[in-house]
């Protein structure tokens, strides 16, 4: 059975690399016309980017599109108007509006100071103020755009200057909580804008600071754009505003969302500075350790970096002239596809080191793509398939992420399979005709007769074309090659990397119980914005309550005392919730009812016209807006009874707190759905997790659909997406180690890591496929030989991608910083460690096993150190000229028959004589 499955591999990999092979010879045939058409591809679709549409507005880009409480807050919108304009009632809006908002933190300590609140007289006359311009540039006052109240501009905590409530504190009166009994306005609900308070008796004794907040309309988009004009105003203006009797902390209703964006556009600088380090690492890692100007290829590390950076270019250019939004996690695309372009460009030099170098340039750069670029394929259909599978996220960011990252990745493979391998095809052709990596004018191979020669010109000025894979590697190409065998083959080795690997899988278990969900607002901004000192006083010091409104959608007889009492066991059920204020409900059919002036339920049409009545005076005006009432007066059609929760600050508690009204109020026999703006960020919360591991799965299914086509055996399918299973187990046990929590963000760096985690397995296991070796261990070891390096490279190159992310201010960007660590830690350490090790011991093996490449490679090697025992024991010999038709056409002195019988075929670009090939390395070696 395991030949059949054997000799199925060999099939699709012949068939496969039949087809990659012809298309290498193409491209070897023409490389200058793929390059030049590359580049005008990528530049023209790059010009898509002057429609870059960027949207910052945190609830779009990180909240679930189409949730429940988005539907719910929509149709909250269409039942009950805007009145932002004429009676603001914040708790009754369908989202938080705009605003601005100022903490205010005495230096005495308590807010209960006459002489603090006589001077906080002066923040509230300053904020009035404050003006700004429309959109016609046209002056406009506070008093025009602020929402109104009571005739008023709303500003909470207004309060707090009121003559009535200075004079109580003055006089040592007690102050009654949460409601300050107002003379003219009634009962004023203040306890979500004090924080740190201390409460005795329902009195309130101390508080450690307060909030003002200037509501403002949004009843048209005039005023809702007037609005955030405004805002902008009271930042600039606000930062200046300084008192010697209180401190100060801002924000307004977009505060987070620019913050984000700014940090976020700040940060991506960086990638100025990352894109050099990449061109200097793949400089360095392709240059040969043999010191020669002919066989260096430090070039093709610059053309694999450009490739890449060309297909950034070309993908934002796609994705924007397509109407894909720009979000701000779109802002680590570049340093993602940086690392995914690079490790391509170190598998394809990989393929090209491992040809037989008797061979001519189109006939090695095709075997090249036979083996290299079905390599390629793999890994960048599985990271486009990943990304796929999170393209379908209900989270814009997610989803506008993955299409950007999956656009990316598959210019990024088209570049490395036209650009890049043109070049490589390039670069071939040059030694092949002898010419300088830098000048390329054609140099003089050295002979004996230039042993006199200054070494300098010798070394700069002389060279010729490398004969084998060791003479064009780099030292770092050797170092994994010789390093991991000695450290895996033993078996007291292999016993350890178990054991190692089976707790580094406990340990990952065990992160993931103490997984948290929830994304921390303020996290997602750096900790010198004014936003983060913001958040930091309003979390841990004022309760994080929410108003929750159920909202009764369809006609009821109100007046009928059965539909009453339905109405008041829903809120007793709901109030004897833990998580629910018991003292506080904004009730206008209880307050109705405790009138008895005007309440009338002896029909529905009386109990409605009472209720006119009743809504008409000042004091119920909050009510106006909680009841609608047909045109004709016969029937309430929708109405809505308010209710506060308690202080609930975890965000998975907020999440269930959700789930748990909502579940109540459906077994309700009304008709009624529950509603809160908060909930729009709840829903993250509950539905992160079941997302995440939907498109994990998704993902790891197309995973292991498209390992199945290139690497048909059930073995190596088994160990793929097992280590994918690994790593991505890791992963999310991680998380907790690095203080992060699953999020829309850390979602998608889960995804990214399905990606990455394959690219290291499938190199490893393609390797071991097409190498050849006399059992499975050795086997191994010529897949090590062969992937190792290229594996290795990537690493690198992925690391330094991202490592200067480690400087990023923004949560954003540093976040994918440790994740990303994480997954090129744990994906290196699977593919050069554990994979070969379960390889060595349990890999499939066959006799016949191997690619035609490693047996025409071993032969080369053989042939090559024939040809070196000959040098060094070959006499004087004359430059005899060879002809690849018509053999040697000199006189030659004391060659053996041997040789004379087995012609040296040279390249198709070039003729050199026998003593220049035979003699030059022993030549070198004297020097």
């Amino acid at each position: 059975m395991a030949n059949h499955f054997n000799t199925c591999y060999d099939k699709v990999e012949n068939g496969i690399g039949g087809i990659f092979s012809r298309y290498g010879r193409f491209v070897a045939r023409h490389p200058w016309k793929i390059i030049l058409t590359g580049f005008i591809f990528n530049g023209l679709l790059g010009i898509g980017m002057f429609k870059l549409n960027i949207v910052i507005d945190v609830e779009r880009v990180y909240t679930p599109i189409g949730s429940q409480a988005s539907k719910d807050s929509d149709k909250v919108s269409d039942i009950f108007p805007d009145l932002s304009g004429t009676n603001f009632i914040g708790y009754q809006m369908p989202k938080f509006g705009r605003y601005g908002e100022v903490i205010v933190i005495p230096k005495s300590g308590n807010i209960l100071d006459g002489e603090f609140l006589t001077q906080l007289k002066e923040l509230y006359y300053f904020l009035l103020s404050i003006d700004t311009t429309d959109e016609n540039k046209k002056t406009v006052t506070l008093n025009e755009i602020c929402a109104r109240s009571y005739g008023n501009c709303s500003i909470d905590g207004d309060v707090f200057v009121d003559t009535q409530f200075i004079e109580e504190v003055n006089s040592s009166s007690d102050i009654p909580f949460p409601y300050f009994n107002h003379s003219s306005r009634g009962q004023i609900y203040y306890e979500q804008i004090v924080g740190g308070f201390n409460i005795s008796s329902n009195t309130l004794v101390s508080a450690k600071m307060l909030i003002m907040r200037v509501n403002l309309r949004t009843d048209s988009d005039y005023f809702t754009e007037t609005a955030k004009n405004w805002q902008n105003s009271f930042l600039a203006k606000i930062k200046e505003f300084s008192s010697n009797h209180f401190d100060i902390s801002y924000s307004h209703s977009d505060s987070l969302s620019e913050e984000l964006n700014e940090n976020v556009s700040g940060d991506i600088l960086i990638f100025s500075i990352t894109f050099t380090i990449m061109i200097t690492y793949a400089c360095i890692a392709t240059m040969t350790a043999r010191c020669d100007v002919v066989g260096q290829r430090s070039n093709l590390g610059f053309a694999g970096v450009i490739a890449a950076g060309l297909a950034i270019v070309a993908a934002f250019g796609l994705g924007s002239a397509c109407g894909v939004e720009f979000v701000s996690i779109v802002g680590v695309v570049p340093f993602l596809i940086i690392g995914i372009g690079v490790d391509d460009m170190f598998m394809l030099m990989s393929g090209i080191t491992s040809t037989n170098y008797e061979d001519d340039v189109e006939t090695r750069v095709g075997e090249t793509m036979r083996t290299s670029g079905v390599s390629i394929t793999i890994t960048s259909l599985t990271d486009l398939l990943a990304f796929a599978a999170g393209a379908s996220s209900v989270f814009l960011s997610v989803r506008n992420f993955c299409i950007y990252c999956g656009i990316a990745v598959v210019f990024c493979y088209i570049n490395q399979a036209t650009i890049f391998l043109a070049c490589i095809a390039v670069n071939e052709n040059r030694t092949y005709d002898n010419k300088h990596y830098a000048t390329c004018l054609k140099i003089k191979i050295p002979g004996e007769e230039d042993a006199n020669m200054p070494k300098c010109r010798l070394l700069c000025c002389t060279g010729r074309k490398p004969k084998n894979q060791s003479e064009s590697e780099s030292y770092l190409d050797k170092v994994p090659r010789w390093l991991i065998p000695k450290m895996i083959t033993p078996i007291s080795a292999k016993i350890i990397i178990f054991g190692l690997f089976a707790g580094y899988l406990g340990v990952s278990a065990w992160g993931v119980t103490q997984m948290e969900q929830g994304l921390e607002l303020q996290n997602l901004v750096a900790k010198t914005s004014y936003y983060y000192q913001y958040r930091e006083h309003l979390d841990n010091n004022f309760p994080l309550g929410t108003s929750i409104s159920l909202v009764f959608d369809k006609t009821m007889t109100y007046s009928d005392v059965s539909v009453q009492a339905d109405i008041t066991s829903l809120l007793t059920d709901l109030k004897t919730k833990s998580t629910v204020q018991d003292y506080i409900e904004i009730n206008w059919l209880s307050e109705y009812k405790n009138d008895a002036t005007n309440y009338n339920n002896s029909t529905e049409k009386n109990f409605i016209l009472g209720l006119r009545d009743f809504l008409s005076m000042p004091s119920n005006t909050r009510f106006q807006n909680d009841v609608v009432i047909n045109r004709s007066n016969t029937s309430i059609t929708v109405c809505r009874i308010h209710l506060m929760s308690k202080s609930i600050k975890k965000s998975q508690e907020q999440g269930k707190f959700m789930l748990s009204m909502r579940e109540m109020v459906s077994d309700s026999s009304l008709s009624v759905f529950v509603f809160s703006p908060a909930f729009l960020f709840y829903e993250q919360y509950v539905t992160i997790l079941s997302q995440t591991l939907q498109t994990v799965g998704i993902a790891v299914a197309m995973v292991f659909f498209v390992t199945c086509i290139f690497m048909p055996h059930p073995l190596l399918l088994l160990y793929i997406t097992t280590t994918v299973a690994m790593i991505t187990l890791g992963i999310f046990g991680f998380l907790s180690f690095l203080g992060l929590t699953l999020s829309a963000i850390t979602m998608i760096h889960i995804i990214m890591s399905i990606g990455f985690s394959v690219d290291f397995a499938a190199h490893i296991c393609h390797g071991y496929m097409i190498s050849s070796g006399d059992d499975r261990n050795k086997k191994m070891i010529s897949g090590i030989v062969r992937s190792g390096a290229p594996i290795f490279h990537g690493a690198i190159s992925s690391l330094l991608g991202v490592v200067m992310l480690a400087a990023a201010k923004s949560y954003i960007f540093y976040s994918f910083f440790q994740v990303m660590s994480l997954v090129i830690t744990f994906g290196i350490l699977h593919a050069l460690f554990l994979l070969p090790v379960i390889l060595s011991l349990i890999g499939p093996f066959s006799s016949v096993t191997g690619s035609k490449v490693d047996s025409e490679s071993e032969n080369l090697d053989r042939r090559s150190e024939a040809a070196q025992a000959y040098d060094n024991t070959s006499f004087r010999i004359p430059r005899p000229s060879v002809d690849m038709d018509n053999g040697y056409t000199s006189e030659c002195n004391k060659i053996p028959m041997a040789d004379l019988s087995q012609k040296t075929p040279s390249a198709s670009h070039s003729t050199h004589t026998f003593a220049e090939i035979g003699n030059y390395d022993s030549f070198k070696r004297q020097l």
